[in-house]
Formats: C-alpha cells, sequence, structure tokens
C-alpha cells in the first residue's frame, strides 16, 4: 500500500540516502552470506527474512547494485544474484567497517595483538600499550 505522503511505503522513507543505506545493507548481507557458506547466489526471498522488507523492494536494491557494477546476473535457472570482484571488495570494506568496533581487544589488552601478558617490551609502535 502507497502512502503518497513523502513518498513513503508502508512507513519507509524512499530518499536517496536511505535507498545508499539499504544497498550498503544488502551488500554487507551477501558479503555474510559468502563467508559463512550460505552460497553465493542471492535472491530477494533470500535476503528478505535479513533486511524487514518485501521481496519486490529487495528485488529494486538488487538491480540498482548490479548498475553500479557491485552485483551480476547469477545466470542459474532460479536466478539471482552474485558479487563482482569489486562488490566482494566494496562489501568487505563496508562489512568490516561495521563490526570494527565488536573487534577490538578489551581495556588493557594489546590493539594489535603483538603483546603476550603484561610484556611488552617487543612491541611495535602500532601497540598503544607500548
Amino acid at each position: 500500500m502507497m502512502n503518497t505522503m513523502a513518498g513513503q511505503t508502508e512507513g519507509r522513507k524512499d530518499s536517496a540516502l536511505d535507498r545508499m543505506g539499504e544497498r550498503e545493507e544488502l551488500l554487507q548481507i551477501c558479503y555474510w552470506f559468502l563467508g559463512e557458506g550460505l552460497g553465493d547466489v542471492y535472491t530477494p526471498k533470500a535476503l528478505a527474512p535479513f533486511m524487514n522488507q518485501q521481496p519486490d523492494l529487495i528485488s529494486r536494491s538488487l538491480q540498482e547494485l548490479v548498475g553500479l557494477g557491485d552485483l551480476e546476473s547469477a545466470d542459474k535457472p532460479l536466478g539471482g544474484y552474485r558479487l563482482t570482484d569489486s562488490g566482494k571488495k566494496k562489501a568487505g570494506r563496508l562489512f568490516a567497517d561495521s563490526f570494527s568496533d565488536f573487534q577490538k581487544q578489551g581495556h588493557g589488552e594489546c590493539d594489535a595483538g603483538c603483546c603476550d601478558g603484561d610484556d611488552h617490551s617487543q612491541c611495535g609502535d602500532e601497540c598503544a600499550l607500548h
């Protein structure tokens, strides 16, 4: 059902910034699928549970990603899309950026992974505890 106020569909904004965010989220989900061994072909139906959107809206975003060169048609009997090489790199960067805060060491632990316990004498310049 289309709400004509402010270009919203079922309470969802449809600004250029929102569309960009959706495309980036889709790329990250595709990258996650690949990394988890869930496959390298992505369909709107498979992505719908992770996007909280209808498959037709996801399909639109997937087509936009094809136009940007991040995805390509999978040429399989069931259709779908695959990450291009450049799309995989972009998706990997987005994924890493989104989860970088979760991958940091705890307070007082070496961020660079070069320390063994409390001995920081062998650490390089990248170690904040050195």
